[in-house]
This record gives C-alpha cells, structure tokens and sequence, in this order.
C-alpha cells in the first residue's frame, strides 16, 4: 500500500503563532527583537550547507562562485524583501526545498534583515575563500 507524505509546511510564518515559535527556536528574545547571537550562528551554518549544496549541484567551482557572484551584486543595493528573496531563489535553482528556520524568519521583517546581511555576508567571505 503506497502512503501518500504530505510535504506543505503545517503552519505559516504569518500566523499568530509565529513569534511564539521562533521565540522557542532562540531566533527572537522575549521582547520580540531578534536574537543577534543566535542569527549569527544561523547564518553561517545555512551559508556553508548552501555553499556546500551549490558545490554539489554544479560540480565546478567556476560556475558556482559565477553564481554567487550575480547573487552578491544583485543584492547590492537591494531592498531587505529583495536581498531574502534573492537567497530564497538560490534554494530553488539548485532544487532544493527552503529549510524550515529560513521559512520561519520570512514572516519577520526584522529577522529577514538581520538573517539577509548575516547570509550573504557568509555566502561572501566563502566565495572570496575559494
């Protein structure tokens, strides 16, 4: 008998129980503000699994640092909504679905910025690694 797994994510990063979840996650203190210690740390796991992700989709490191290359500088400059996007779409043009942390903070404008600059100054300093 084949079962059927249901892949919708159960809840949403705009609903009333949000902040209470990334709350219990650490991502944001009790006064709502996010915490920046925790966010650090965040960003610079899910840049390297990204870094590591896209080394193994493209399989040649030219077109990977290519890739990110174009990400960096069209977050230049960018709005926050745009620079989180931006690396939203990395996920997707590798094929791989958002990882949950990153779900949640989409529906903090808040941690969207602090999560956006942490990330991409990570996917950077990778990229300049070589």
């Amino acid at each position: 008998m084949e079962r059927m797994i249901d892949t919708r994510r159960p809840s949403s990063p705009f609903d009333d129980g949000a902040a209470e979840r990334l709350r219990r996650m650490g991502l944001i203190q009790e006064r709502g503000k996010p915490d920046r210690e925790s966010m650090a740390v965040l960003c610079c796991v899910y840049a390297g699994l990204l870094f590591d992700d896209m080394c193994d989709f493209y399989q040649d490191y030219e077109d990977v640092t290519t890739v990110l290359h174009r990400l960096l500088e069209a977050a230049e400059g960018a709005t926050v909504k745009k620079r989180f996007l931006l690396i939203c779409l990395q996920y997707d043009g590798i094929g791989r679905q958002l990882p949950d942390p990153i779900w949640w903070i989409s529906g903090n404008p808040e941690l969207t910025e602090v999560f956006a600059d942490g990330f991409l100054q990570n996917l950077k300093r990778l990229c300049e690694c070589g």
